[in-house]
């Protein structure tokens, strides 16, 4: 509940009971109308609180949450959620969701590849792709790092049409040294790719560890930056 609304009594001395009652309700109204716009002001993801944004997130039905997120993040990810849920299962839903997240992310249907792909079979159990580009830390200083990909992973498979593989490719592109730890992921190839001038140096600088999960695994590739 909010406050009381603080208003000044503007009624003469000699005001009759049916004018105090006409006073004293039109003040109750004026508390309501504070109460529904503080309420309002808790809806909205840019005005909430931040230790409401749990519960915002909750009632909107965000797919993947991760207290550890920057202010940022989490408000966005909220604001982002009801188209996210319009759209799941499509392209644009996995894009949506994952620009939420500072990563911006190119996906490609079978029919779309060059040379054209085919639908899903044991063989070829891709039926798309997706390359997402991480533009800003979300966990501390480090681009890319395992909590990442794990989200982004999550993200792609809590959005995607229910039936369909892909694979996935987690990239991230930054001047200094990048550290990478590997995740496993259930049937699906997530390949860890950095830019670098120069692989020596990239050598130097990147760690990469894979764990190992049936029909899963971690690659390190170095893939040229996109064009922004």
């Amino acid at each position: 509940m909010a406050d009381p609304v603080k208003r000044v009594n503007l009624l003469p001395q000699g005001a009759t009971a049916r004018e105090k009652a006409h006073a004293d309700t039109d003040g109750r109204l004026d508390d309501r109308l504070a109460e529904a716009r503080a309420i309002t002001a808790r809806k909205d993801p840019t005005t909430c609180p931040v230790d409401l944004l749990p519960y915002l997130a909750w009632e909107r039905s965000v797919d993947v949450w991760d207290p550890a997120w920057p202010e940022a993040v989490k408000r966005a990810v909220i604001t982002a959620a009801p188209t996210v849920h319009a759209y799941k299962g499509t392209a644009y839903a996995v894009k949506t969701a994952l620009a939420a997240l500072q990563v911006q992310a190119d996906v490609t249907e079978w029919w779309q590849a060059n040379p054209q792909g085919q639908p899903y079979t044991f063989s070829q159990p891709y039926t798309f792709s997706v390359v997402a580009h991480a533009r800003s830390p979300i966990y501390g200083h480090v681009l890319l790092d395992a909590r990442l990909i794990k989200v982004v992973f999550a993200t792609v498979m809590r959005t995607k049409p229910l039936s369909r593989a892909f694979d996935l490719t987690v990239a991230a592109n930054m001047p200094g040294a990048l550290g990478a730890a590997g995740i496993g992921v259930a049937r699906s190839t997530v390949r860890v790719p950095v830019y670098a001038d120069n692989s020596e140096a990239f050598a130097s600088t990147l760690g990469a560890a894979g764990v190992a999960v049936a029909r899963s695994m971690v690659r390190v590739a170095m893939v040229s930056p996109p064009d922004v």
